[in-house]
């Protein structure tokens, strides 16, 4: 079966506070137990010097950056957890992440909902629902291929590192917490209802908006012209009755995060 494949679910379950049901939050977290379990003897391995199917991929985060940056064009296929983020991260990782997919990268982005701002989850809400979900991930992992997976590895001078796993226990115990992360995950693109007289298209320039992205950035992601993006934010500025770029953005946080103006 194609893991990518993502399970029929009802999102109005995902209307009211409780977003994940307990059930699949305990498969999660014993799924997250099982992989520790397995990480935590991999990075023993490699401190100690014994044979492990794993390596490091760097140390601090620019070296694992730059490490990943030269490994990513090889990949055909990614399965990604995320934790957390910033708007800042995102005005840089989103567009990466365009290129290697319209580059033939195949890619599925799980995010940890409860772990972000509403500010980050207005800009994820702008993305490709067929690549970007919300849902109970809270540990970071990488599956790439299917066949190696990226986790956080032995703090060394203090660095944080990450570690490219291909041990055969290890593996499956990622396939296992992917699987589980995977059964509580919706498009992002569901989490914020559109603003009266919003059309969709117009509640993603918003969302790039907030990544201080420019109108011809803004155009080039969405591929339309640059004058069609100029007419949809004058448009967006008007209903959000906002005198901003700025401010249009403000309005949308503050509807994802439930408050008023």
């Amino acid at each position: 079966m194609d893991q990518r494949a993502l399970p029929e679910q009802d999102f109005s379950a995902f209307a009211d506070g409780g977003r994940f049901s307990g059930p699949s939050r305990l498969r999660v977290t014993e799924a997250v137990t099982r992989l520790e379990v397995e990480r935590l003897r991999v990075v023993r391995a490699l401190e100690r010097g014994q044979p492990v199917a794993a390596r490091m991929l760097g140390r601090g985060g620019q070296e694992i950056n730059r490490n990943i940056a030269r490994e990513v064009p090889s990949w055909r296929t990614l399965d990604s957890v995320r934790p957390t983020g910033s708007v800042a991260q995102l005005a840089v990782t989103l567009p990466n992440n365009t290129f290697a997919m319209e580059a033939g990268l195949r890619m599925v982005s799980v995010w940890h909902r409860d772990g972000l701002s509403p500010e980050v989850r207005l800009v994820l809400s702008g993305e490709d629902p067929e690549v970007y979900f919300f849902g109970h991930a809270p540990v970071e992992m990488k599956i790439v291929d299917g066949v190696e997976v990226l986790l956080e590895g032995p703090t060394v001078r203090n660095q944080t590192t990450v570690i490219v796993v291909r041990d055969a226990a290890c593996m499956a115990a990622a396939r296992h917490y992917w699987d589980a992360v995977r059964a509580t995950t919706y498009p992002c693109a569901e989490e914020v209802p559109l603003a009266d007289g919003l059309t969709d298209r117009q509640r993603r320039v918003v969302a790039l908006m907030l990544t201080c992205s420019s109108d011809e950035q803004i155009a080039r992601r969405l591929d339309l012209s640059v004058r069609t993006v100029r007419t949809e934010v004058a448009v967006i500025l008007d209903l959000l009755d906002a005198p901003t770029r700025f401010v249009a953005g403000v309005r949308l946080r503050e509807r994802l995060s439930g408050t008023t103006a």
